[in-house]
């Protein structure tokens, strides 16, 4: 029983009731009779996920349930929307903390791509990937604050609504950073402050596209892309490994068999 309560078929079809409420629920006020019903519901299915976790650490024990990769994006959704319990308790107000406990429902959503053909081994991905990607991330974050310093240095008087402050300036560069409308702001400051410092400007920008935009996003792409896909080439790798071995071991045994026919020649 306790198997089958935790069995991927009945936790999948829980995700899809869950699904189905939050979505037919945005079509609905909150004071309608419908709405509480379907409310009541994700509710339902919210205690079902928490009763699910406690039943496999119960069922597996917790070190085998933490040492899968999906039990623990399990838990960390979970453990995210489990707020959601408290609304009945917190009353019927519109106040934020209430939006909020309600939106960290809309996390559960999440749990489906676990079910994706090969999730486990897309998620697997997808975290080495990240690790691998770390320091690059890192290195463009440093990066982007350092050319948001100097921004905010050069251009905070001609454009003080892009650059007026450090964090105004940064989240520009960062805008920056996608290639997504640069030339805007550099035309701006040209028309604002004048030719040279439009030249400037342009040039400024020119670089930070050509350094960061286009160089230091595709590093961090191909870096991410090759963790991504190592373990589609590692079996291969392990198949010519195995093949060199074997190619060692027949040349090993070939000479063994050699070794007498070139002693009695000698003799």
């Amino acid at each position: 029983m306790l198997r089958f309560f935790i069995s991927d078929r009945v936790v999948l079809t829980v995700i899809f009731i869950n699904t189905i409420a939050l979505f037919a629920r945005g079509f609905f006020n909150e004071t309608e009779l419908i709405s509480q019903a379907l409310f009541a519901i994700e509710y339902a299915c919210t205690a079902y996920f928490l009763c699910e976790i406690l039943a496999k650490t119960s069922y597996l024990g917790w070190k085998k349930y933490w040492g899968i990769t999906g039990n623990r994006f399990d838990f960390f959704i979970i453990l995210v929307s489990l707020p959601t319990l408290a609304i009945p308790f917190c009353g019927t107000n519109q106040s934020s903390v209430v939006q909020i406990l309600r939106a960290s429902r809309l996390l559960r959503f999440i749990r489906l791509f676990r079910y994706v053909p090969n999730g486990e081994h897309l998620l697997n991905g997808i975290l080495r990937a990240l690790k691998a990607s770390i320091g690059v991330f890192l290195a463009l974050f440093l990066y982007n604050v350092l050319l948001a310093f100097f921004a905010s240095v050069l251009f905070k008087e001609s454009s003080p609504e892009h650059f007026g402050n450090p964090l105004l300036s940064l989240y520009t560069i960062f805008k920056v950073f996608t290639v997504e409308g640069w030339y805007e702001i550099p035309d701006h400051i040209a028309a604002a402050s004048g030719m040279w410092m439009g030249v400037l400007a342009r040039a400024y920008f020119v670089f930070t596209v050509a350094t960061a935009g286009l160089l230091g996003l595709s590093l961090a792409n191909a870096i991410f892309v090759d963790e991504m896909i190592l373990d589609n080439t590692k079996e291969l790798e392990d198949d010519v490994a195995a093949m060199r071995e074997q190619l060692a071991s027949m040349e090993a045994k070939i000479d063994q068999l050699l070794a007498p026919d070139a002693t009695c020649s000698k003799q």
